[in-house]
């Protein structure tokens, strides 16, 4: 799959749109792609107050780059892919949590698609287990969260999560992390074996979400100019 190999091949950014407001999101989607990012996240916000709608408007802003719905699917994980295929993103996510036959529903629907399942392993415990686990499952992307207020409720420091990244990438999936990402943080991680890195709030209540967008594709692309 093409986008698969996009995302093993490439470090890459993803704006993760998590507004109310669709016209607020429309707005910073064009200003992101004019400015380099190669993934948009119509955010769970997003999902649930414009619905397909609004995931179908950031697509046609998106034109050829990626789109993924962060459904967060926690059941019915079939009819969950039904909607992102109607509003035709390329990425749905599922919460790494909740039980294995509602993460394989959304699988072996999204995947008839030709859609791609990342799992959010928001509050798992055992990452590296889960992760495996997960892997096994058929889920194509796992997504870590690297945040400040993760890491002091998880009583873990950045370097137990560098070891975990590290360790994930090696179960041969793609790699996404969150969290409070900004230019600052991010150099922190960026020779770790991450394939996409998730930027929100510093791009979407930035003064100039063009020009930050800009400044963070440098760094993910280790363009110094």
């Amino acid at each position: 799959m093409e986008i698969l190999e996009k995302l093993l091949n490439q470090k890459n950014l993803q704006v993760a749109l998590d507004l109310i407001d669709l016209k607020k999101a429309e707005e910073i989607a064009k200003l992101s792609v004019e400015a380099g990012a190669d993934i948009l996240e119509v955010g769970t916000p997003l999902v649930k107050s414009s619905g397909i709608n609004g995931i179908k408007r950031i697509k046609e802003i998106a034109k050829d780059r990626i789109v993924l719905a962060d459904t967060k699917t926690a059941d019915a994980g079939d009819v969950e892919a039904e909607i992102v295929h109607l509003g035709n993103a390329n990425i749905m996510t599922v919460l790494g949590i909740m039980d294995d036959a509602t993460i394989e529903s959304a699988i072996k629907k999204a995947h008839e698609y030709g859609i791609l399942v990342q799992a959010d392993l928001i509050n798992v415990k055992d990452i590296v287990k889960r992760a495996e686990e997960l892997k096994n499952l058929g889920v194509d992307i796992i997504g870590l969260h690297v945040g400040l207020d993760v890491q002091k409720k998880r009583g873990i420091t950045i370097k137990d999560l560098k070891k975990e990244i590290k360790d994930v990438s090696e179960l041969g999936v793609i790699v996404s992390v969150a969290g409070g990402l900004n230019r600052n943080n991010i150099l922190d991680i960026i020779d770790l074996p991450i394939n996409i890195f998730v930027v929100g709030r510093a791009i979407t209540s930035a003064k100039n979400p063009f020009e930050e967008t800009k400044q963070i594709v440098k760094i993910i692309k280790g363009d110094n100019k």
